[in-house]
C-alpha cells in the first residue's frame, strides 16, 4: 500500500484527538517548508553535508508530530543516504523531497481553503 501524503488518523491522534489542532500543526509545518527547501538546496549546492544533515534531522523531528508519512519517509531516506555517504543518491532524493513538499503544501492549502 502506498503511503498517504496526509494521514488524518495519525495526525488527529498526534494532536490529542483534536482535528482542528491537527490542521494547525500542518499549517505551521507548511508555513516553513518552502524556506526550508531553499536552505536545503543551498546546503546541497555548496556540499555542506553537516548543515544539510542537521536541517533534515530537524525537519524529520517536526514531521514526527504531524501525519505526513510520505514526506517523513523521504526525509528519512535522505538522511540515511547522507549518513551512509551515499552521495550519488542525493540528487534524486532532493528531487523527491521537493515533490513531496509541494504535494503536502498543495493538500494543506486545499483543506485550508475548504475551511474558509
Amino acid at each position: 500500500m502506498q503511503e498517504l501524503v496526509i494521514d488524518w488518523e495519525q495526525a488527529i491522534t498526534l494532536a490529542g484527538n483534536n482535528r482542528e489542532f491537527a490542521k494547525e500543526m500542518f499549517a505551521l509545518l507548511v508555513k516553513e517548508l518552502t524556506s526550508e527547501l531553499i536552505e536545503i538546496k543551498k546546503e546541497h549546492a555548496i556540499y555542506d553535508t553537516k548543515a544539510l544533515r542537521n536541517r533534515l534531522h530537524r525537519l524529520y523531528g517536526a514531521l514526527c508530530y504531524c501525519g505526513a508519512p510520505r514526506l517523513k519517509t523521504t526525509v528519512a531516506a535522505f538522511l540515511q543516504a547522507l549518513n551512509n555517504k551515499q552521495y550519488l543518491e542525493v540528487p534524486a532524493l532532493l528531487v523527491q523531497l521537493e515533490l513531496e513538499i509541494n504535494e503536502l503544501i498543495k493538500q494543506v492549502a486545499s483543506f485550508q481553503h475548504e475551511s474558509n
